[in-house]
């Protein structure tokens, strides 16, 4: 697995702050807001692997890797990019590794097999801030730079729920429109991911959600049309090494009432630059 490699020097860079002096603490994850304070930015990366059933001559697991980067323009606007890289042949590609790496962030319009994966523009305005709840509005742009796929856009409203210090509520709805010729196509989104606080620096939790593919569009309606939803389920990990660096770490059945058999898990780190 060489594309583990790169997570060598950046866990020596963990290592380092974790032992050095940190005199200010950045909020607990369940405290944190929905979008990054003003001038702030954070560079995320994430190494995913993911499993998927293949036949006999073929590998069944495949590697990837995430990456994005996100801004804080205003206290309650947030702009970011991100895209993933993928590794080994057609299949191993076409498993989609790199969505096991974008960690607690299981949005995504694409489908192809190529090494790139759809660069994605996003910005995300808080509408509402309050110390129990937070409602915000989001939209994405992906290029389709994968051979086969179409240019998209999700709209989005994600939602967080504070209850008390100790336990957050995330959750949202989600429509990526695919602009498939000659009808574009609609999804609905809806994750649900309930996180604890187990100290001051630890957080842990489910995660799960529902997708409710193609439900409009003739392309996804043939004669015996039937709807089609997945159901996601996992758990994810996270570590405040220091004020400027997390570790997360999540494992996900992204549809595991349609095939248990697709799994995958991933984790890397959030570097934030105030």
């Amino acid at each position: 697995m060489r594309p583990a490699r790169w997570l060598l020097p950046l866990a020596a860079a963990a290592f380092a702050g974790a032992v050095a002096p940190d005199a200010r603490a950045l909020p607990p994850w369940v405290d944190r807001p929905l979008t990054l304070p003003k001038g702030d930015w954070a560079f995320d990366a994430g190494l995913g692997i993911g499993h998927a059933p293949a036949a006999p001559d073929q590998g069944d697991t495949g590697a990837g890797i995430n990456m994005e980067m996100a801004v804080g323009v205003t206290d309650r606007l947030e702009l970011g990019v991100r895209t993933g890289l993928r590794f080994g042949d057609d299949f191993e590609r076409g498993i989609h590794p790199d969505q096991y790496g974008r960690l607690f962030d299981r949005q995504y319009v694409g489908g192809g097999d190529d090494v790139l994966a759809n660069p994605e523009l996003r910005v995300r305005g808080a509408l509402v801030r309050g110390d129990v709840f937070e409602l915000g509005l989001e939209g994405r742009l992906f290029v389709p730079f994968e051979q086969g796929t179409d240019a998209a856009a999700e709209f989005g409203v994600p939602m967080a729920f504070h209850i008390g210090n100790r336990v957050r509520l995330d959750t949202g709805v989600y429509t990526p429109l695919v602009f498939t010729q000659p009808d574009p196509t609609l999804s609905v989104s809806a994750p649900l991911d309930l996180w604890i606080q187990a100290s001051p620096r630890v957080w842990v939790g489910p995660m799960t959600g529902l997708v409710f593919q193609n439900v409009t569009g003739a392309n996804a309606r043939p004669f015996n049309y039937q709807p089609v939803t997945d159901l996601s389920l996992g758990a994810g990990f996270g570590y405040q090494i220091t004020r400027y660096l997390d570790f997360k770490a999540m494992f996900l059945f992204p549809e595991i009432n349609q095939n248990s058999q697709d799994f995958g898990l991933g984790a890397g780190v959030q570097i934030r630059i105030e």
